[in-house]
């Protein structure tokens, strides 16, 4: 009876330990585009870590961050790992959305333009192309523009898709000019011929290019899970940069590139811009968004992050609090 009696609590006491792996919480991630800024949660998914911190996640990547804010703001996934400036876009149209985390705070875009656009003139008059309306990527070819002297109104914007589809439409000569991100700006520069007339990313203008976004009504009845995801992406984060041949490899798993670009974007996001998860986006680079975005809707006029409660510190803040980072690998 005795030998029953432990064998029965050896038994509840390994079903208590794996419980997680068992009755882990539902739990939905989308990212707005594909870029190696969403690598943290490629390693976090692949790795197993969100399972590790009790979360089954089912994870979409859309090559819109407009069309990936639409899932969030219907309710059909938790949270989004895009542009703070579509939170922006959403709150000034009565959204109630908040940003808890951030990562690349710079906009790491390139001009990129056909081969006869060697100055500004040749580009004014022309037909540029953007991701989609409402996205970092038209916002980037406003500040692109302007840094050349041209004013946005005088060339059209058409939307053709992710940076495949904009340089293919470059190449095709369906447009003169598009702005894109590493490795598609290189390539473009070496292998494809064309110019680059601006590159933001070594001007450093802050900019909340990569958030990790959620409905301020989750984040009261689902703050655990959203702790348990941020922890997760860190973790993930810690991962990629420790083992720089792991990072290579998911990056050339998700973005379907070979080892030379899959390089270049690790390079540019993980090291040289020291991409990290630790603090929100930066407060100016927010305020700039919203700069940007009252050019084309009025309702953002004399707006602040903080008019539009967009920054919710008190994830990180619980995080850094609870001794995580510390008992992570270094």
């Amino acid at each position: 009876m005795r030998t029953m009696r432990n064998l029965l609590a050896v038994f509840i006491w390994l079903f208590a330990l794996n419980a997680p792996l068992y009755a882990a919480n539902k739990f939905r991630v989308v990212s707005g585009g594909f870029g190696v800024n969403h690598a943290p949660v490629w390693a976090a998914y692949d790795q197993g870590i969100f399972k590790k911190y009790g979360l089954d996640v089912e994870y979409l990547a859309i090559n819109s961050g407009s069309t990936a804010m639409q899932s969030l703001l219907a309710g059909e996934v938790e949270v989004l790992n895009s542009t703070g400036a579509l939170a922006v876009g959403a709150n000034l149209q009565g959204a109630d959305l908040v940003i808890i985390a951030g990562g690349v705070n710079i906009l790491p875009y390139q001009l990129i333009a056909r081969s006869e656009i060697k100055r500004r003139e040749d580009l004014a008059g022309k037909t540029v192309a953007i991701s989609a309306f409402g996205t970092s990527s038209e916002l980037g070819m406003q500040v692109a523009l302007e840094k050349l002297g041209i004013n946005p109104k005088q060339v059209t914007m058409i939307q053709a898709g992710g940076n495949t589809n904009r340089i293919a439409a470059l190449s095709g000569r369906a447009v003169y000019a598009t702005v894109v991100g590493e490795p598609y700006a290189t390539l473009a520069v070496k292998n494809l011929g064309m110019n680059s007339l601006v590159d933001l990313g070594e001007i450093g203008t802050p900019f909340p290019f990569n958030c990790f976004m959620v409905k301020r009504s989750y984040l009261k009845t689902g703050r655990n899970n959203i702790i348990n995801f941020v922890k997760a992406a860190i973790e993930g984060l810690y991962t990629v940069k420790k083992d720089t041949a792991f990072g290579l490899r998911l990056i050339k798993k998700y973005m379907r590139l070979d080892d030379e670009k899959a390089r270049i974007g690790y390079d540019y996001y993980l090291v040289k811009h020291g991409y990290e998860l630790l603090h929100l986006p930066d407060r100016q680079g927010l305020a700039f968004a919203i700069s940007l975005i009252n050019q084309q809707n009025p309702k953002a006029k004399d707006q602040t992050p903080e008019s539009l409660r967009l920054l919710e510190p008190g994830i990180l803040e619980e995080i850094k609090k609870s001794g995580f980072i510390e008992k992570l690998p270094k």
